[in-house]
């Protein structure tokens, strides 16, 4: 079995860093991403890296095409001058001191919001199919927890990304990261068995498309008036409505501070 080991940063999952990841996997049958830490990536960038060490290698190990995980030892460091995306990657066919892959300049083609907006495939009976949607904007540790605890609790899982249009008139801004590449990226991740837009606040419009048993919502939502409007439109489908605790993982706007503050 050709083993292949990719040296990087893993900051931030991209759909640009998602393209030197599968190029490394064609190449080989089996691969091990090796996940450098803060101090190294210090040395090379000359910045910080945005996530933390253990939050980096939680997820890159989460990704379905990754098979296995470890922390760079500083010999990776030797002669090393690249910066940004670029990756150390190194097979039995490499040369010794290894090769140096960047994304793509043509880059992958994104789906674009009306591929996703179609009814997933049928499941057998007594599959029991969650749905969860999100924003996930700058795709961090916290949103990793929450598709963890959905998985848990369901036998398939269905990620609802909101499109652009949808986020700006929730929040009143666009995201970081534009709908396709959000959608790439959850799509990537393999507890994820199918992503599909959102594009409205209606559920019910999301249920009609994807069929789901469970919907995920954060625990703000408990208690209040679109809440328990949410339990009662939901609960006439024989949907269940679960909440999830919100814990003080990374959030979104704290990363867009940090990266406005670069």
């Amino acid at each position: 079995m050709d083993v292949g080991r990719l040296t990087g940063a893993f900051d931030l999952l991209t759909v640009a860093q998602l393209d030197v990841i599968e190029q490394a996997r064609g190449r080989c049958d089996r691969l091990v991403a090796r996940v450098r830490t803060d101090e190294q990536v210090l040395r090379i960038e000359g910045l910080a890296p945005v996530m933390p060490l253990d939050e980096r290698v939680s997820l890159v190990a989460a990704l379905r095409v990754v098979d296995d995980v470890d922390v760079a030892a500083d010999d990776h460091l030797v002669g090393r001058t690249e910066r940004g995306l670029a990756y150390d990657f190194a097979d039995a066919s490499s040369p010794a001191e290894g090769e140096v892959l960047r994304p793509r300049p043509d880059g992958p083609v994104l789906p674009a919001v009306p591929d996703f907006l179609v009814r997933t495939d049928a499941t057998d009976p007594g599959t029991r199919t969650g749905y969860v949607p999100g924003g996930w904007d700058m795709f961090h540790i916290g949103h990793l927890r929450i598709l963890e605890r959905a998985r848990a609790q369901c036998d398939r899982l269905v990620v609802g990304v909101v499109t652009d249009e949808a986020l700006v008139a929730a929040k009143g801004r666009p995201p970081m990261v534009p709908f396709a590449a959000r959608a790439a990226v959850v799509a990537a991740v393999g507890l994820v068995d199918e992503v599909v837009a959102d594009a409205s606040s209606n559920k019910l419009l999301a249920w009609e498309r994807v069929g789901f048993d469970v919907l995920f919502k954060g625990d703000d939502w408990r208690g209040t008036a679109k809440g328990d409007r949410l339990e009662t439109e939901m609960a006439q489908v024989g949907v269940e409505l679960r909440y999830f605790p919100y814990t003080p993982h990374t959030s979104s706007t704290a990363l867009r501070s940090v990266l406005d503050a670069r």
